[in-house]
């Protein structure tokens, strides 16, 4: 039975996988349209840093493990989690 939480134990629950990987369903902001992702939450590799914050635009970056490539999580559209054994839902 999924655990409910709400946005801010969602971001915690992710942003503290200690290099496990996990799953999240988010609506993308592009399209509207649901996106389930295999991920790592990890530091990058190159020291270049990024051009934005991606707080500041209520994005987490994360590891895509399908494509091997860093993307962005949207977290004002994340609806499910699945870490640690545990399946979570959030609830706004």
């Amino acid at each position: 039975m999924p655990i409910i939480i709400n946005k801010e134990q969602a971001v915690e629950i992710m942003t503290n996988q200690g290099g496990k990987i996990f799953s999240v369903i988010f609506e993308k902001r592009s399209t509207g349209l649901d996106r389930k992702m295999v991920c790592i939450k990890k530091k990058p590799l190159n020291n270049n840093g990024l051009k934005y914050s991606p707080r500041e635009h209520n994005l987490l970056n994360v590891f895509d493990m399908s494509i091997s490539e860093y993307r962005s999580v949207n977290l004002e559209g994340v609806k499910k989690i699945k870490a640690s054994g545990k399946e979570y839902v959030v609830r706004w």
